[in-house]
């Protein structure tokens, strides 16, 4: 999703992820890599919390600093 107006104004934010699995996780599951892909995708609430209260990193979300995530309580 590009933003069309305000402070972030012609960035990028995904909000939806995907992509291939790496062969070894293929490999670990006991499959033949070869022979077999995986492909991975998901959504998560951290890019929406994120749009609806203007956090710039994502990686605040992961730190556990309560200062922080308090805000969202």
């Amino acid at each position: 999703m590009m933003f069309g107006s305000g402070p972030n104004k012609g960035k990028w934010l995904e909000i939806s992820g995907a992509g291939q699995v790496h062969p070894n996780v293929v490999r670990n599951y006991g499959f033949d890599p070869e022979r077999f892909i995986g492909f991975a995708f998901g959504s998560g609430l951290e890019r929406l919390t994120m749009l609806r209260y203007g956090v710039d990193d994502l990686r605040l979300f992961f730190e556990n600093d309560l200062r922080f995530l308090r805000q969202f309580s």
